[in-house]
């Protein structure tokens, strides 16, 4: 999530859209801004992947959670974990990336049979996870869990194929690409291990660090980005980030996700903790009042300190003292519920949003969705389970909502962006 869909918010800065398709080379009214249509040629569920996909994401994880809690289901060891990241940041995945594509192919988003087929095989992924250990051979486990995540990235690389723009298309389609490649063997490695009573108990740390580095870095460059799109509707100078200001961080965080397991890797993970709120800290945050969804996604982002500084203290405290009352579990609940959670809402926030003044306005039922989502980070902190589990479901029916101002009618274009290109007649 993060890479640049349209020419709105931060599209110079590919925070999240950069071109929003092509409209041609000509101008409007001789200034030599491009002019497009203003939505996508189309209507219905299927003309992007962000409407159903982030619905059937948004029903997933207000239902079984309860499920789980209430009845409640009976899961393997590992399967809660597997099935916070993988759908939910898997699920997020699958609605963004072949909607937002587009800015690297100059086409219309992904739309008709392969985001049919897309969502199809995420219920069935999700429906792989109802069932009863060992119900089915491990390798039709590791199938079901992984041929999501497979298929995204063959739906993009043929749209990149298409395309034919292998100059546009450069290093960070392919690493999106990889990425999902990667994640689907890890979850099909992961989730078949849990479904059938061999779950490796390195796979949990390995996944939420993999996807905090995956959030840390993609949002250390997308909210900076939007705070600075806010400065220039109003007339303030731009506070300019360094290219590599992210890589201190990123480093040390992936060396802590390799060393898994290592007694190096919890000091890791606090390093890369401080490396991250110092980068925070450099950020223009004044600018965050002038723009409602910016504020919003700056205030998720921070749970990735605050997450990979918890975590990396409680993992630190078992290894080498007594430990403290909030365990290495439950810590990492600040990077799975607070991180990951608010970042998918913020970004599926963006579909829903009000369009005017050359911004995005989030709606006020998805607002307090996200408001309900957040809650329930501290109440599970605090073991008060019950009360975190009916403010998480709450927070899902909300998102899920507010989200219905996407489903219907034409495709906004660009669809993760405030419009800042005029309209043509096209």
């Amino acid at each position: 999530m993060g890479t640049a869909e349209g020419s709105g918010d931060a599209g110079a800065s590919r925070g999240i859209g950069g071109t929003g398709g092509t409209g041609g080379t000509g101008g409007t009214g001789g200034t030599g801004v491009t002019a497009y249509p203003a939505s996508w040629p189309g209507s219905g569920p299927w003309v992007a992947s962000s409407r159903v996909l982030f619905v059937l994401l948004c029903l997933w994880a207000a239902v079984v959670v309860p499920l789980w809690w209430w009845l409640p289901l009976r899961t393997p060891p590992g399967w809660h974990a597997h099935e916070m990241v993988f759908a939910v940041g898997g699920g997020a995945l699958a609605a963004y990336v072949p909607t937002a594509c587009n800015s690297w192919t100059g086409r219309a988003p992904v739309r008709g049979w392969p985001v049919a087929m897309l969502a199809a095989l995420y219920v069935t992924a999700r429906g792989a996870a109802l069932l009863p250990p060992h119900a089915l051979p491990r390798w039709l486990f590791a199938l079901a869990f992984a041929a999501p995540l497979w298929w995204i990235a063959a739906v993009v690389l043929r749209e990149l194929r298409s395309a034919r723009k292998s100059l546009r298309a450069a290093v960070f389609p392919h690493s999106v690409l990889a990425f999902c490649a990667l994640a689907g063997g890890v979850s099909g490695w992961f989730g078949s291990g849990v479904m059938t009573g061999s779950p490796n108990p390195l796979l949990p740390q390995v996944v939420v660090g993999a996807f905090a580095l995956l959030l840390a870095g993609v949002g250390g460059r997308m909210v900076p980005a939007f705070l600075n799109a806010a400065a220039e509707r109003v007339g303030l100078p731009v506070v300019k980030q360094h290219r590599w200001s992210r890589l201190p961080f990123l480093t040390v965080l992936g060396l802590a996700v390799l060393t898994a397991g290592r007694p190096e890797s919890a000091p890791l993970t606090l390093l890369a903790g401080l490396l991250v709120a110092a980068h925070v800290a450099r950020w223009p945050w004044r600018y965050a009042r002038h723009d409602g969804m910016a504020a919003a996604t700056l205030c998720v982002y921070l749970w990735i300190p605050i997450g990979l500084l918890g975590w990396g203290t409680a993992r630190l405290a078992t290894r080498w003292g007594p430990g403290l009352p909030l365990g290495p579990a439950a810590a990492s609940h600040l990077l799975t519920m607070g991180a990951l959670t608010g970042l998918v809402v913020a970004v599926m926030a963006r579909t829903s949003a009000r369009r005017g003044d050359h911004r995005l306005h989030i709606r006020p039922t998805t607002l307090a969705g996200l408001v309900a989502l957040m809650l329930a980070v501290p109440a599970r902190l605090a073991e008060v389970d019950g009360v975190a589990v009916g403010l998480w479901c709450l927070g899902w029916v909300l998102v899920a909502f507010g989200h219905r101002h996407h489903l219907v009618g034409p495709l906004q274009r660009p669809v993760f962006s405030a419009r800042r290109h005029p309209v043509s007649d096209a």
